[in-house]
């Protein structure tokens, strides 16, 4: 890009330098309502236009892409609510997952304590056995 650059600003350099060379005889510039006449070289005169012209163009493009300008920052600042709010949305999903992990690790532990407590009540039923079959004999 640099290059490109540099290949199309020296021929431009080098014509306003010739320009300027062969075209030295003076000229008269006058404004009509003032009462101002004002002598130079008639380089000065063309190049001062160019120039003027350069800039007034460079202001009206950019007066002209103020509202694009606005479109831009209005789309950044509602880019950046959306990403701290996709953040926050994560975090707030980690620490689900980490909830729903606890949970399922407590529910893990708990399923297993009841296979515990099924061999107690066997055990208790198997030795209440003979007391209800006592019972039921009398």
């Amino acid at each position: 890009m640099r290059y490109l650059s540099w290949i199309i600003t020296i021929p431009i350099a080098l014509v306003i330098v010739s320009f300027a060379v062969s075209n030295r005889g003076p000229v008269d510039l006058a404004l009509w309502p003032l009462p101002f006449e004002i002598t130079v070289p008639l380089y000065v005169a063309v190049l001062t236009a160019l120039v003027l012209g350069f800039l007034a163009g460079g202001l009206v493009a950019w007066a002209a892409g103020s509202n694009y300008r606005t479109a831009a920052r209005v789309r950044g600042r509602k880019a950046s609510q959306l990403e701290r709010e996709l953040a926050r949305e994560r975090e707030q999903r980690t620490v689900a997952e980490k909830r729903v992990a606890e949970a399922a690790q407590r529910l893990a532990s708990a399923n297993s304590m009841p296979a515990l407590t099924t061999d107690a009540a066997a055990a208790r039923r198997s030795s209440n056995l003979p007391r209800i079959e006592a019972a039921k004999a009398h």
